[in-house]
């Protein structure tokens, strides 16, 4: 799984000139806690049927959070009487408080690449980016395709699990890393015709791996006989009933 499956491109932006009022007001409509700085461009593009059209990029040129918004509130309240000159912190300029972006990725980084990110430096958000040359002989230009947040992530991660689908899950517990009764539980699954939307494997702390099988039916009692005629260990948690385990 890579970027360009889960990130979002629905994205609300505000440019360099706007005041900082209006990315206030952005923020709360929106209820979100970032906002890209972002300059139109227009790119004219020929195809091989030398038929010519215009389409509008979004160049990044900075960021802005709502604790940008905070601090320049704060700071604003202290302000001295000698300060009345000084523009309210309303009517400033987002260039004024934008600060640049703190890391970007690719829509072809790998997904658990951007979560590690996020985890190692502690935020919440990735600005998703293609590096390109708007014109001949311009430099190359960051420009903004999509946003990656930390629950992007999750939603894909349950997604993956099919949580949005009828079902339940099955967890095969592998002793010794051994996947032989993986395979024989797909193959029954397979032989009993009960759909599988998932597979997942991972390591756990000073216990053995464990198989994690999202089947499509909510009735697994065919499958379960056979993996106890087959002597493979198992457990499941049906959503509505959490806890139930089977050996």
């Amino acid at each position: 799984m890579i970027v360009r499956d889960i990130m979002s491109t629905n994205m609300i932006t505000v440019v360099a000139d706007d005041t900082l009022s209006h990315a206030a007001n952005m923020l709360r409509q929106y209820q979100i806690h970032h906002l890209p700085v972002v300059r139109h461009i227009q790119v004219h593009e020929t195809e091989k049927t030398e038929y010519s059209m215009h389409k509008t990029q979004l160049l990044l040129v900075g960021f802005l959070t709502t604790e940008d918004i905070d601090l320049i509130v704060a700071l604003d309240k202290q302000r001295s009487s000698g300060d009345l000159l000084r523009r309210p912190w309303y009517d400033q300029r987002i260039a004024e408080v934008m600060h640049r972006v703190p890391i970007s990725v690719t829509p072809t980084t790998s997904a658990a690449a951007a979560a590690q990110l996020l985890v190692e430096r502690g935020i919440n958000y990735l600005t998703v980016v293609e590096y390109e040359q708007v014109a001949e002989g311009q430099e190359t230009q960051t420009i903004l395709v999509g946003l990656l947040t930390r629950s992007d992530l999750l939603m894909a991660l349950a997604r993956a699990l099919g949580a949005f689908e009828p079902g339940m899950q099955l967890l095969i517990p592998l002793q010794h890393a051994d996947l032989i009764p993986l395979a024989q539980t797909l193959l029954l699954a397979a032989e009993l015709r009960i759909k599988v939307l998932s597979v997942m494997v991972a390591p756990q702390d000073n216990a053995p791996r464990v198989a994690t099988l999202r089947l499509g039916t909510i009735n697994p009692s065919p499958l379960l006989v056979r993996l106890h005629e087959a002597n493979i260990e198992y457990t499941f948690a049906d959503p509505l009933s959490e806890g139930e385990t089977h050996a």
